[in-house]
């Protein structure tokens, strides 16, 4: 039995995975992007909180092995803790602004379960004596070989306004650019803020490959033209350009859509499910670019894809605390984000292709061959993902 693979068997197919997202009940499950947390409470004369660093981190950045897949994966973290303690104590200090820093000193060590992977938790305190207004905090954690790693400092207690945030109040976020903050306990900044959600979303789009992959497949076939059933180098920049245009513009008010939407709540569909349609959406366009199935109804293929890379920035939004009260902020500024990064791959990618369409080797190579890599890659991740495969 031949395989239909014309255009309205598509449109059909993509839109049966978007019904089943839109009717799924099941909650969006976050997956973690490389970040670790501090969670810091401030007594009257002393300090308590814990570290939570993913077992991924703990073995990638900091050489630590850690048994994920065990039945007890505490014991493992219990046997390297001292190993982990010592390069936390050398990564991160706590302290008056004018004076030296407080003696941490680790009490406890367990794990957190979450579906977006495990985290070892180092608990610690200090005794501080009556603590200061404002204290200085020196965080250089995990990203001396990821540029893109962050850290997150969240206040839970304060006692210096009477206030228990609970964990959704992240105060600062540290990384290369900004190792060292001062934190005024009697004006807690505001967790995220508008800028700061901005960079998140920029972060997201460059570290998410997937994304990446996906604006990539869609970018290769803008500098052609099919004529007879075959590709052709567009003759001027401007129709290119406005091949680009189009694309992105759909792409963008899809995924916008969804990630507003799911953001706040009126859309809940499992992280498992979006993350392979995502995986699928690439193995579609590179498909594409191979044969030409599809050039009318093409801008709805992008929509309908471009809708579920939204659940998936949505879920990665999911994973950063913030305080209800700025959600909508929060959404928008990180949805700017998005489209800044987004703009930059473009503007990276599309005039080095402009130039390159009419080489021999552009077509046969660039486009076939490039598609080919992106399908080989994105199956697996398809397949990863649909099973459930670590």
């Amino acid at each position: 039995m031949a395989l239909d693979r014309s255009p309205s068997a598509v449109r059909r197919v993509l839109l049966l995975c978007l019904c089943l997202a839109l009717c799924n009940p099941a909650a969006v499950f976050a997956h973690a992007l490389g970040e670790n947390y501090v969670w810091v409470n401030i007594r009257a004369d002393s300090i308590d909180g814990r570290f939570e660093i993913h077992f991924n981190d703990l073995k990638d950045k900091v050489g630590v092995q850690l048994d994920d897949g065990g039945a007890d994966p505490a014991a493992s973290v219990r046997a390297t803790a001292a190993r982990v303690q010592e390069y936390i104590l050398a990564n991160f200090a706590i302290g008056p602004e004018d004076g030296a820093p407080y003696k941490l000193e680790f009490t406890s060590q367990d794990v957190l379960t979450l579906p977006q992977g495990t985290f070892a938790r180092y608990h610690f305190r200090a005794a501080t004596g009556p603590v200061p207004d404002t204290l200085r905090i020196r965080h250089s954690m995990l990203y001396e070989r990821d540029r893109l790693h962050r850290g997150l400092l969240l206040i839970e207690h304060n006692a210096k306004t009477g206030i228990y945030h609970g964990e959704e109040y992240t105060a600062m976020v540290f990384g290369p650019s900004a190792p060292e903050q001062t934190l005024n306990l009697l004006s807690v900044p505001s967790l995220l803020g508008g800028r700061q959600m901005v960079w998140q979303g920029v972060l997201h789009i460059w570290s998410g490959i997937d994304h990446v992959l996906f604006l990539l497949a869609l970018l290769l076939p803008t500098v052609l033209i099919l004529k007879e059933s075959a590709w052709r180098p567009v003759g001027r920049f401007r129709s290119a350009l406005w091949n680009v245009l189009k694309i992105v513009t759909v792409f963008t008010a899809a995924h916008s859509v969804t990630l507003l939407l799911a953001a706040l709540g009126f859309l809940n569909v499992p992280s498992r499910f979006v993350e392979s349609v995502i995986a699928l959406s690439i193995i579609l366009v590179a498909l594409n670019n191979i044969t030409g199935t599809i050039r009318e109804g093409s801008l709805f293929v992008v929509l309908t894809l471009g809708l579920f890379h939204g659940l998936g920035f949505a879920a990665v939004m999911a994973h950063l605390p913030f305080r209800m009260e700025s959600l909508v902020k929060s959404v928008v500024g990180f949805n700017i984000g998005v489209e800044l990064g987004q703009m930059v791959i473009v503007a990276a990618l599309f005039p080095l292709l402009f130039l390159l369409r009419k080489l021999p080797l552009y077509i046969p190579v660039v486009l076939k061959g490039g598609s080919v890599v992106l399908i080989l890659i994105s199956s697996a991740w398809f397949f990863q993902r649909a099973l459930g495969l670590d």
